[in-house]
């Protein structure tokens, strides 16, 4: 079994088709059958079964095809670090972000960097935090900017600043004022951290009277300043954008900002600089409250 062999069982695995892989490879179909026969025989097991040109991933199948992205994954960091001992200040640095910082942070980080870092290609992509952990386990992120503490004990996690979650409604409009339990609220489903910051902070104070549930904060920012509902969203969230803020609890729930990245894989040199920009520029200082 060598890396080749991983590369076309993916892409085997991808399509499910020995011609259209075949295709995508630019390989023969009885050549990249012979290859597939060649793995099989190697490992003992059968991967696919056979459905005309058609194939099907057999439960073996399914299980090498983790193990083999996750190989080749490990194979091109090394590669990378290899390249990057010969050329530094070359590559791409691929960032996981939650959409606040996303919109708030990440456009003067990325500016400053690309100013100091000209020959780096920059990938920041907006995701929810548990799609970031995903993303930095699997190997297809270099950092994330999410929340502390992170789930997983294989991820390295920085605090950087802490933020309060705030009651957010239209400026002027009849919600400015209202009990917070009357408010209609349009929140973030369960499946975002924020959402389950709010629920545990809300639990026993007072019962929010929840009438949409929206997976976008730029959706649920149109729908509170039409004055139709109000949300409960980080204070740095909704900063400069002429909405009216007040506290949900006292004191209020606070969520902590963290650079993520993964305890043991090797950050390259474009990782390992972005990681000083932000702690220059994000890092609190040690808080002094009781």
């Amino acid at each position: 079994m060598d890396l080749n062999q991983l590369r076309l069982f993916l892409a085997l695995a991808e399509t499910e088709h020995l011609g259209r892989a075949a295709a995508a490879l630019d390989l023969a179909p009885a050549t990249l059958s012979h290859h597939l026969a060649a793995l099989e025989r190697s490992l003992g097991t059968t991967l696919f079964d056979r459905l005309g040109r058609g194939l099907r991933l057999t439960d073996t199948g399914r299980l090498l095809r983790g193990f083999a992205q996750r190989i080749i994954n490990e194979a091109e960091a090394a590669q990378a670090a290899i390249a990057e001992q010969e050329r530094a200040e070359s590559g791409t640095l691929r960032l996981g972000v939650i959409h606040s910082f996303h919109a708030n942070l990440m456009p003067g980080l990325v500016a400053e960097f690309l100013v100091t870092h000209p020959g780096i290609r920059v990938e920041a992509r907006e995701m929810i935090a548990g799609a970031i952990e995903t993303g930095l386990l699997d190997g297809g992120l270099d950092l994330g900017l999410a929340f502390a503490p992170a789930g997983d004990p294989n991820l390295n996690c920085l605090p950087l600043f802490d933020e309060a979650l705030v009651l957010v409604t239209a400026r002027g409009s009849r919600w400015s004022r209202a009990p917070p339990e009357a408010i209609p609220l349009a929140l973030l489903p369960a499946r975002f951290a924020t959402r389950r910051m709010i629920d545990a902070a809300l639990q026993g104070r007072w019962k929010p009277n929840i009438v949409a549930e929206v997976d976008a904060i730029g959706s649920i920012l149109a729908l509170v300043r039409s004055g139709a509902v109000g949300t409960v969203l980080s204070a740095r969230s909704v900063e400069n954008q002429g909405l009216d803020c007040r506290a949900i609890a006292d004191p209020p729930p606070i969520r902590s900002a963290a650079l993520i990245w993964h305890r043991s894989r090797y950050q390259p040199a474009a990782a390992r600089a972005f990681s000083g920009l932000v702690r220059a520029r994000l890092l609190q200082k040690p808080s002094t409250r009781g």
